[in-house]
C-alpha cells in the first residue's frame, strides 16, 4: 500500500512537470497568443519556476520516502518471521 501511494503521488508529480515543460516548448515554438516577446519570456520563467518546485518535491519524495528493493525485501522478511 505504502509503495503504490508513493508511485501515484510521483506519477502525479511527473505530469504537472510534463505539462509545464509543454506549456513552456509551445511559447518558445508558437508565441503567437503574447502580445510582445516580454511576456513570452515571463511565462516561460514562471513554467521553470514551477518545474523547479515540483523537481524539489519529487527529490524529497525520492530521497526521504522511497525505499530501496533491498531494504523492503529485508522488511518483509522480518514481517513475515514476526507472524
Amino acid at each position: 500500500m505504502r509503495d503504490m501511494i508513493l508511485n501515484a503521488i510521483k506519477t502525479k508529480m511527473i505530469g504537472q512537470m510534463n505539462a509545464h515543460i509543454a506549456n513552456a516548448e509551445v511559447m518558445l515554438s508558437n508565441p503567437v497568443g503574447a502580445r510582445d516577446r516580454a511576456t513570452v519570456v515571463d511565462t516561460i520563467e514562471k513554467e521553470i519556476e514551477e518545474l523547479q518546485h515540483l523537481n524539489g518535491k519529487l527529490n524529497i519524495l525520492t530521497k526521504y520516502f522511497e525505499r530501496s528493493n533491498e531494504n523492503a525485501i529485508e522488511e518483509q522478511k522480518a514481517k513475515s518471521k514476526s507472524k
